[in-house]
């Protein structure tokens, strides 16, 4: 798949997903990304292969930990 295609689809699924605090539920992203026919095998790493374009975190403050990620300003 072409790379500038995946990288739009990244970007308009963190923009659909995201909340109010500015962040989106990594799971939310994923599951956004595979009704567009993205293919990533593990999202966590997918993500971070594209740190140029959004930034990732997980809060483990919380039991499960859950990961979030947003657009890089």
């Amino acid at each position: 798949m072409d790379k500038q295609l995946i990288e739009n689809s990244l970007i308009e699924a963190v923009k659909n997903c995201t909340k109010e605090n500015g962040w989106a539920n990594l799971a939310e992203v994923g599951a956004y990304l595979r009704n567009q026919g993205i293919k990533y095998g593990k999202l966590s790493k997918f993500v971070e292969s594209y740190s140029h374009l959004v930034e990732y975190f997980v809060d483990k403050s919380i039991d499960p930990p859950i990961a979030y990620t947003r657009l890089v300003e």
